[in-house]
């Protein structure tokens, strides 16, 4: 019995390992097929709107008044990945716009400014070996869309009412040779030692007034002698990012830090830009989106409510100086929003 055993035996053990070699070949060939299915460009986006009008005749007291806004939220991304490199590139507007009725004689009218945020970010990664590590560069740029004055208003109030922000005045830039770690695909962490940041302000008189960053210089009571159109500094940055979908891709979550020192200037003021976006799906391609942005630059001032009344009344002069209840200074600007939206990839 045992001269047939043994070979019975060798031959079902060739057959189990020639089995399990076919299954090892052909899970690797569904995986690399997958990969490969993954490579290429991804892109997509989606939109949000914030439309709300209302309006009333003869309103009994108490009824409130009319009021109508515009706006909304746009994001696109436009990915490509390789066997061992990837590109990212993300595009992103915030817009958003009111006008009130009157409800005494001396109120202004016309459309007040919410928000207005314009940003273009772009990140390329060459993987190093077969890790989680990477070798990239990343880059950003941020401006703003709309001409606005002094008042917050879209046109001028008044006469001294001037203007103080429009497209390109200013623009934020950066660009960042470092490292990016990766150790999930919901996770990163990118690190510069000698990232670039440099604001430019394409506008002379809105220039002149100082207050977008741009380097100035003041007398002794606070009006601007000479100013550059430009800022230029070299430092250290991180960012972080994280983004996930939960409970059958219902919630979406995505999270971003970044984080600059100036080795020029101050390098110990650390400016921030902490953002948050969850998004809730209502039905397939419509969603509900909550937003919340934390931003500071210790050289990019900001509007104070000085009297608390939750009114940011300021007249800003051509020296530089401010008139009014409110006045500008450092400080960090801390953004809220919900809308819906509707998605697209494609």
């Amino acid at each position: 019995m045992k001269i047939f055993i043994y070979p019975l035996f060798l031959l079902l053990s060739i057959h189990v390992n020639l089995f399990a070699q076919a299954g090892d070949d052909r899970l690797k060939e569904i995986s690399a097929m997958a990969k490969k299915d993954s490579l290429g460009w991804t892109k997509g986006g989606g939109i949000g709107f914030d439309l709300a009008g209302m309006g009333l005749v003869n309103p009994k007291i108490g009824a409130g008044g009319s009021r109508i806004g515009l706006g909304g939220l746009g994001t696109f991304f436009a990915n490509h990945k390789a066997e061992k490199s990837y590109w990212n590139n993300g595009f992103s507007l915030q817009l958003s716009a009111q006008r009130l009725g009157k409800s005494n004689p001396n109120q202004k009218t016309g459309f007040q400014k919410n928000l207005d945020v314009l940003r273009l970010t772009s990140r390329y990664g060459y993987q190093l070996g077969t890790g989680k590590w990477f070798l990239a560069a990343d880059a950003f740029a941020q401006t703003l869309i709309l001409k606005t004055y002094a008042s917050n208003y879209l046109t001028p109030i008044d006469a001294n009412d001037k203007v103080v922000a429009k497209f390109l005045a200013p623009v934020q830039l950066t660009f960042s040779p470092g490292i990016d770690y990766k150790p999930t695909p919901h996770l990163s962490f990118f690190y510069s030692p000698c990232g670039i940041q440099m604001i430019f302000v394409s506008d002379d008189s809105i220039a002149a007034r100082g207050i977008h960053g741009n380097k100035v210089t003041r007398e002794a009571d606070g009006s601007i002698s000479k100013y550059s159109k430009s800022f230029f500094g070299l430092g250290s940055e991180f960012k972080a990012a994280y983004n996930n979908k939960y409970f059958n891709d219902r919630l979406s979550v995505t999270n971003g830090l970044r984080l600059f020192s100036n080795y020029l200037d101050n390098p110990q003021n650390i400016d921030v830009l902490f953002s948050n976006n969850f998004s809730i799906v209502i039905f397939k391609g419509l969603s509900l989106d909550l937003l919340g942005e934390y931003f500071y630059d210790h050289d990019v001032l900001v509007q104070k409510d000085g009297n608390g009344d939750g009114i940011y009344q300021i007249q800003l002069n051509a020296d530089g100086t401010t008139t009014g209840p409110d006045r500008i200074g450092r400080g960090g600007q801390l953004t809220g929003a919900f809308l819906l939206k509707f998605s697209k990839i494609f």
